[in-house]
Formats: C-alpha cells, sequence, structure tokens
C-alpha cells in the first residue's frame, strides 16, 4: 500500500439505510449510488445503547465503553443525585489522532462529539457536540479560530433549537440548512489548505431533524399530522439529497491515492412513546417520594421561567438579540453545572434504584458507599436486586398493543469490559423499537413522545451505515458484521501501522480487494493527550443547556 496515502471519515450522525437505499432505488442519491458501486458497504453495529455519546468515542477509538470511560453525555456525581458532563477529559484510552501523532502523521478533526476541550493533535482540531458555546477555547491550535471566522465570517457549526421550541418548523429547517453550509465550507476550507494525512469530519444536523419529522413521512406514523404531513412529508429525504451533494462536492477535491469511509454512528427508526420508568419504579415500591413541599422559588421554577421568556422570544424572532442582552442569572447559564434529573421529592432513603439521563437509556443501583444516600449493599444483595430488576421490565408489556416494551437488559459487565466497567450504569437498557426511556415522573408509565411539548417521532437504531471506497477497497462489495470499533484498526492497516493490543474492533479484511496481509500489533502503551480537567462553572453551565436544548435530557 502506498504509505503516502490518505484517509478521510465522513460521519453523518443518524444516517440509516432504511432510508438511503430505497432512495437510492429511485435514484435520488447519486453520490452515494456511486460509493456502493465502486466501494464496501453495509451496516455499521453501534454501541449498545446505540447513542451518540459512546458511539462516537468508540469510533475514533476502536474500544468498547468500558475501556474508553464515555457512556453518555453525563456521569453521576459522587456528592449527589444530580449529573455532571463528560467531557474528552474523562476519555481513558488514546484516540486514532494521539497513535498517527507517534507516528508524525497529520491529522485534522471536525465537530466530532465528545471531543471538547480539543487535544493537542499534530494538525488541527474543532471539538463538536459538547461544546459550550464559540466564545469557548474549543478550538486547536488557537490562532485557528480567528482564521476560521475569517474566512466563514461565523462560527456556528450547530443549530438553534429555539425555533422548534417555538414550533417554528420551517425556520428551523432554514437554519438546518444554513448550518449545514457553514460546516461544508469549514470542511472545505481546512482540508484544501491544510491537507492532513487523517481528516474525520461529522454533519450532525440529520440527527435533530429525524429526531422530530420523521413522523412527517409516509411511513403512517402514529402522531402523523395530515396538514403538516403533505407539507414536510419530503423534508427528510430532502436534506439526505443535500448531504450527497455536500460529500460529492467533497470528493471533488481530495486526491485519487484518498481512502473515503463514509459512516454513522447508529442508524433512526420511529419512536412512538415515552416510558417513564421512575413512574413504575415509584408504583412498584423501588422509588419513594418524600411528601410534596411547600411552592417556593427554585432552580426547576427559573428554568420554567427562562424557557417561556425563550419560546415567546423566538416567536417573535427576537430570541438571539435576547440571548445576548438577558442577565446570566435570568438565562441560568452560570447558574448551576449540574443537571436537575426529576428526582428533587425522591426518598433516598427508601429508594433502591432510579433512572436520571434521556441520553444514557441505563439505570442506577442506589448504592451504598457510591450514592450519597445509598442503602443497597454491594454484593449478594447488589446482585439479587439486578437480577430482580431485569425479571420485572422484561415482564412490562405496552397494555395497548400486548408487545414487550423492553428488548434486553443488560448487566454492565455482560456488555462492556476493560478497567472502566466500574464507571458504568448497573444496568444497560434496550428498548423495543418506538419506545425510549424518559426522565422524570409522569401520569402514566407510558406516555406520548414528546419534547419541548412536541411531538418527538424518531429514535436511534442498532444499525448505521458504513461505506468504504478507495484504490485497495473492493467494488460493488457488500461487507458483513461491520462494527463501530472496527474503523479505527481498519485506518491503521490502511495506514499500514501497528495496532495497539488494547483495541477491540477487528480490520475489515472483507472490504480489501488484496486480501490482508498479517496484522502487526503495538504492545507498548500509547498515550492520550492530556486536556483540561477543570472547566468552569459557567461553560459545564452552558454544555448542560445546549444538551437539553438538543433534547438530551428530556
Amino acid at each position: 500500500m502506498n504509505k503516502e496515502n490518505k484517509v478521510v471519515i465522513i460521519g453523518l450522525d443518524g444516517a440509516t439505510w432504511d432510508i438511503v437505499l430505497p432512495m437510492i432505488s429511485k435514484r435520488k442519491l447519486p453520490t452515494f449510488k456511486y460509493l456502493i458501486e465502486h466501494g464496501s458497504h453495509g451496516n455499521l453495529n453501534s454501541t449498545i445503547p446505540p447513542l451518540s455519546a459512546p458511539a462516537w468515542t468508540s469510533a475514533f477509538t476502536g474500544v468498547n465503553p468500558g475501556k474508553h470511560n464515555i457512556f453518555d453525555f453525563f456521569t453521576i456525581r459522587h456528592d449527589n443525585y444530580e449529573l455532571k458532563n463528560v467531557t474528552s477529559a474523562d476519555r481513558k484510552t488514546p484516540a486514532i489522532w494521539n497513535i498517527l501523532d507517534t507516528y508524525g502523521m497529520t491529522s485534522g478533526i471536525f465537530n466530532i462529539p465528545m471531543t471538547y476541550p480539543p487535544e493537542a493533535v499534530n494538525g488541527f482540531m474543532v471539538a463538536g457536540l459538547g461544546t459550550p458555546d464559540t466564545s469557548s477555547n474549543f478550538i486547536y491550535p488557537a490562532p485557528l479560530k480567528e482564521e476560521l471566522k475569517k474566512c466563514l465570517h461565523t462560527l456556528q457549526f450547530s443549530i438553534d433549537v429555539g425555533t422548534i421550541m417555538s414550533g417554528k418548523e420551517d425556520a428551523f429547517i432554514d437554519e438546518l440548512y444554513k448550518v449545514t453550509d457553514i460546516q461544508e465550507k469549514a470542511v472545505h476550507y481546512l482540508y484544501s489548505k491544510y491537507q492532513p494525512r487523517f481528516f474525520m469530519a461529522v454533519f450532525d444536523e440529520l440527527d435533530r431533524l429525524q429526531h422530530f419529522f420523521w413522523r412527517y413521512m409516509r411511513n403512517n406514523h402514529v402522531s402523523q399530522d395530515p396538514k403538516k404531513s403533505r407539507k414536510y412529508n419530503d423534508t427528510i429525504e430532502n436534506y439526505y439529497q443535500y448531504l450527497d451533494v455536500v460529500i460529492n462536492r467533497f470528493l471533488n477535491i481530495i486526491s485519487e491515492d484518498t481512502t473515503v469511509m463514509i459512516v454513522s454512528d447508529h442508524g433512526f427508526g420511529g419512536l412512538y412513546k415515552d416510558f417513564y420508568i421512575n413512574k413504575y419504579f415509584h408504583d412498584a415500591g423501588i422509588l419513594r417520594l418524600k411528601p410534596k413541599p411547600p411552592i417556593s422559588i427554585n432552580t426547576e421554577l427559573l428554568r420554567a421561567i427562562k424557557t417561556a421568556i425563550k419560546k415567546a422570544t423566538y416567536s417573535v424572532g427576537i430570541g438571539p438579540w435576547v440571548d445576548h442582552i438577558v442577565p446570566d442569572w435570568l438565562r441560568l447559564k452560570a447558574l448551576t453545572p449540574t443537571v436537575d434529573t426529576g428526582l428533587g421529592r425522591v426518598d433516598w432513603q427508601q429508594t433502591m434504584s432510579y433512572f436520571c439521563s434521556l441520553s444514557g437509556q441505563n439505570i442506577w443501583i442506589n448504592l451504598k458507599d457510591r450514592q450519597p444516600e445509598g442503602i443497597i449493599e454491594q454484593g449478594k444483595t447488589y446482585e439479587s436486586l439486578r437480577d430482580q430488576l431485569i425479571e420485572k421490565l422484561y415482564a412490562l408489556k405496552d397494555p395497548e398493543t400486548s408487545q414487550n416494551i423492553i428488548r434486553k437488559a443488560y448487566k454492565r459487565e455482560e456488555i462492556y469490559t476493560g478497567d472502566c466497567v466500574l464507571n458504568a450504569p448497573d444496568l444497560i437498557i434496550d428498548m423495543a423499537e418506538g419506545y425510549v426511556m424518559q426522565i422524570g415522573l409522569a401520569q402514566n408509565m407510558l406516555m406520548p413522545a414528546t419534547q419541548y411539548k412536541l411531538c418527538r417521532s424518531g429514535c436511534h437504531r442498532q444499525h448505521g451505515i458504513f461505506i468504504a471506497m478507495g484504490k485497495d477497497i473492493k467494488k460493488n462489495h457488500q461487507v458483513p458484521n461491520a462494527e463501530i470499533i472496527d474503523i479505527v484498526p481498519t485506518v491503521l492497516y490502511l495506514f499500514d501501522k501497528r495496532i495497539p493490543s488494547y483495541v477491540d474492533g477487528k480490520v475489515l479484511a472483507d472490504i480489501l480487494n488484496k486480501g490482508i496481509k498479517e496484522v502487526e500489533y503495538q504492545t507498548s502503551q500509547i498515550y492520550k493527550t492530556d486536556v483540561p480537567h477543570d472547566i468552569s462553572a459557567e461553560d459545564e453551565a452552558k454544555i448542560m443547556e445546549r444538551l437539553k436544548g438538543l433534547g438530551y435530557m428530556g
């Protein structure tokens, strides 16, 4: 293999073959069609559960979450029952760019989730989802920030969800294309100017669009609005077509010796109901509540006031302006660096387990010596409780359909391996298609899926997409059993570099047109670049607000 070859990975957050393949058959995605005919493709099995934070981290480290330590956008605090942000500082395993650094190879990283704060790399890094805002130090090297701003006239690499919060679908779609256009221009500028040997960029707005517009497609969704469906039924397909053009334009600027991969962190499908598992726990006596306190001014009330103001100002088109002038204490940007998980009334002295993170889809045991008021003894009591919970969850059925709402409940050690398994939640839940666990307490255990009091009609699926094309890749070939952890070892093999022995993934030998030679492994330790652990309370709060706005906190 040519040692001067390059590898480019384009990430499409939430892209699914369920949409791509039918559109190809209708001749609507010529670039995808070309890539498939001239390369190898197949399902890309995600992490369990298929969530962006652990999945993208596994994609760029080649290991399971039990090694890289990223299970969610949040983790539990040890001094109270709220959550705290997970950042790149929490990752315990080197990324592909750290490995390539040891070989003196250059890397360019753009908009990948879980890369804030950015690392010092031999190249450049523009951090993605998990960044507080554009005023933060989210670009390495630091001078590149002003360079990009001068070139693009803006650093808006993510959509403001205030438009969809106020029910303004048209404005949301307009901003979606605007942000994608800015992302594309940034990708072209960075790649063309710096020509890194390895380049990875993620376009992540497809995920947001599918969460809210899935029901408008011609798929008989139970929450379909006939009038809006007529207007928006092609919205998702139109955006896939736009991404097809974006990919084509990028292919036109790369050299012939470049291997291109198109990957998604998970697939997508319909969502119908929220499962309020804490409601179930409460009814079953597993979670207990304290008596209702007198009404008082508290964080939740202030947050409600803030949300109402934001909705009102965005509905009349002055939201962004108000965001700049309303004081921080009212915007709650620096009020608290933690998440209100809807568990404020829980009586922890009588609670055995609980759910606290929509973006984690997992269950925590109220474990003694881990949680501040833990009551469950480690050992036999802990194991017995996990077994009981799994048995109870498997018995749960939707009363309207009589179908099970839990596909699989895993003990953490059943799916994770490595030094960080004990940092994982106690049970990881794989919901049946169409259901998702939701935080808080509700009137009923199952309720129509909502966000911002709007219908949320799409959610993640286990299998994303994988396409690879290049001179060393088989043409018109379907690859079986590709895993998201296989990306890193395959890239290293294409670069003719040794693969660290700790990597969980395998080289996708089936896609190579000349077969595979013996894989060389690197047994010496490779370290990730140190990144700042101390993020300011203000930036913590901004990240929380951002993730909440994007729906990762219910």
